[in-house]
């Protein structure tokens, strides 16, 4: 599905929050039709032709099952965690009355991994657009193969808009992936922890991470303007880290340290301040529409399962630098 419309908001009405939803940003190196060691060459477990008809015929069944909001359409496109947002977006459109318009992407990017060993993947970089309105920067998203002969589905999906490490290729034309954290400053699969803590304790300038727009400006903002807005409404929001099995891909960049695409599942519980009090999900938003009650709904508690994928820059340990959170989405999946 992969809807563009995921931008910052502040509640509306008691009990909901939207936090914002950032763009991060990027720039391939390989393109289409290029010769060299950066062309399709032996080692990369799919072309660069191949690929990119994949994302072709991923963007034209995408299209249709939009239009048709056929969420049992997705599965055979798509796979976890993509799959889980965009049912969830699916979802709140059809509960919104809101059509998906159709997206077209253009100079496709390919970095395909190497190795025998599934699963198999590539990440696609590409120039979309929706309804014919570009999106605010390139999108970075992951293909992967589980099995000999079965097909690629789309597993991420993500915006950027700022500056993107190099990623390394090597001389058989393959980018490499990652599956050990070591030398690395920061653990792929321990960041939603280390997200998590960075905002609710306020540790902007004193931790791992570097400013970026995503991570301070969209969501660390977002959750403490929501926090603040809906304690004024008489309403309490705490949040947690639930237990969610990693999907993490990750690529080596050309100083050593990784792209890192991660998810992680938060539980926002929203309760009264005073005894016997309620709470209350606004009209028309994503929490009401993902509850099936798109006019609001009020009760005692609302939890809320919040679906969130990162785009991640992980240094080096020795390299001086700092993690940088460069992509952010984030969808309710469940809200009772």
């Amino acid at each position: 599905m992969n809807r563009k419309k995921r931008r910052l908001r502040l509640p509306a009405a008691a009990a909901t929050v939207i936090l914002g939803l950032g763009f991060t940003a990027g720039c391939g190196t390989v393109h289409s039709g290029d010769t060299g060691a950066h062309a399709s060459l032996p080692g990369a477990v799919i072309s660069q032709d191949e690929a990119s008809a994949v994302v072709s015929r991923y963007d034209a069944a995408n299209n249709q099952v939009n239009t048709a909001f056929d969420s049992t359409g997705l599965t055979g496109i798509e796979t976890a965690p993509l799959l889980t947002a965009d049912v969830a977006w699916m979802r709140i459109s059809k509960q919104l009355g809101q059509s998906v318009a159709p997206i077209d992407d253009k100079g496709i990017t390919i970095y395909a991994t190497s190795g025998a060993d599934f699963p198999h993947w590539f990440l696609a970089v590409s120039s979309r657009a929706q309804g014919g309105v570009p999106y605010p920067g390139p999108s970075y998203r992951v293909f992967v193969q589980e099995a000999p002969g079965a097909s690629y589905l789309a597993a991420y999906s993500l915006t950027v808009t700022g500056p993107v490490p190099k990623i390394d290729v090597n001389s058989a034309g393959a980018a490499g992936a990652v599956s050990s954290p070591d030398g690395l400053l920061a653990a792929p699969d321990s960041l939603a922890a280390d997200i998590l803590a960075h905002y609710q304790q306020n540790l902007v300038g004193k931790d791992k991470f570097s400013y970026s727009a995503p991570l301070d400006d969209n969501l660390s903002n977002g959750y403490t303007l929501g926090q603040k807005s809906l304690g004024g409404q008489g309403t309490t929001l705490s949040r947690t880290l639930s237990p969610t099995p990693p999907h993490t891909y990750a690529l080596r960049t050309a100083d050593g340290g990784v792209l890192a695409f991660t998810t992680d599942v938060v539980t926002d519980t929203l309760t009264p301040v005073k005894a016997g009090g309620t709470v209350s999900l606004a009209a028309k938003g994503t929490d009401a529409a993902q509850l099936g009650k798109p006019a609001g709904a009020t009760a005692s508690q609302f939890t809320i399962g919040r679906l969130e994928t990162f785009l991640t820059y992980v240094p080096t340990s020795a390299s001086g630098s700092k993690v940088q959170v460069i992509g952010y989405n984030e969808v309710p999946i469940t809200v009772s």
